[in-house]
């Protein structure tokens, strides 16, 4: 709770991964990558509860045995490759039936989060007249080096002479990193989206914004669990 709002976190972690197939599972530092979002959440000083939604019955035994709390598989049309997570996360807070101001949606692929971005992100929301805030990171390159690619094989760039400037005079980029999204709980069912004209950003340093979707992120993820002192607490 804080300053008189209840908030409820709600890790989503279906089962159909197609990039890296069970991946919420997965082994990453001798325990499943659910885990990792578990025990972030249980480090939090403001997430009232914290429940795993999930439709696969292998996920949920991979999180209660690490601690977490499932109260129901979610629904399968809920889990489709074309279902949107906040809808999901709608259900979850439906499902228990409990009076909360703020949902959180803690992505499970995010393992490098700490505790105390997700109570940033709920601090943040409250403390501003916003309507969501959402955790960010730097952009490595600049966006404006983006390009197409015609069907002849062409470059096309998306701003005229972007190529050719130099990186330190193109205004710094920020992206979502997928770690914490707080909402409103009347917002987020009456809009059905954790963006808005009045999302803040909290800033989150690229080592703990680390997403997995693929073999190679989870390869990286281990290679990092390797230096020393990390992951920061």
């Amino acid at each position: 709770m804080y300053r008189g709002k209840r908030v409820l976190g709600v890790i989503c972690a279906r089962g159909g991964s197609k990039g890296l197939p069970r991946k919420n599972v997965l082994d990453l530092g001798g325990r499943p990558l659910i885990a990792w979002s578990i025990v972030a959440a249980a480090r939090s000083e403001l997430l009232d509860r914290t429940v795993i939604s999930t439709d696969d019955p292998e996920i949920a035994a991979a999180a209660r045995a690490a601690g977490g709390d499932v109260p129901f598989l979610r629904p399968g049309e809920l889990a489709s490759d074309t279902a949107r997570v906040t809808d999901a996360v709608i259900h979850a807070y439906r499902a228990l039936g409990e009076a909360y101001d703020i949902l959180v949606l803690l992505q499970a692929t995010s393992p490098f989060r700490r505790g105390r971005d997700i109570d940033a992100c709920i601090r943040q929301l409250v403390d501003t007249d916003a309507e969501t805030c959402v955790s960010f990171r730097q952009e490595e390159k600049p966006t404006s080096f983006i390009v197409d690619i015609d069907a002849d094989g062409w470059m096309v760039p998306r701003e005229k002479d972007a190529l050719l400037k130099r990186r330190q005079d193109i205004a710094t980029a920020y992206v979502p990193n997928g770690s914490v999204y707080a909402v409103w709980s009347d917002f987020l069912v009456r809009e059905g989206t954790v963006y808005s004209d009045r999302t803040s950003c909290v800033l989150m340093p690229a080592e703990t914004s680390f997403d997995i979707d693929s073999a190679l992120d989870l390869e990286i993820a281990r290679g990092l669990l390797t230096r020393p002192g990390f992951p920061p607490e």
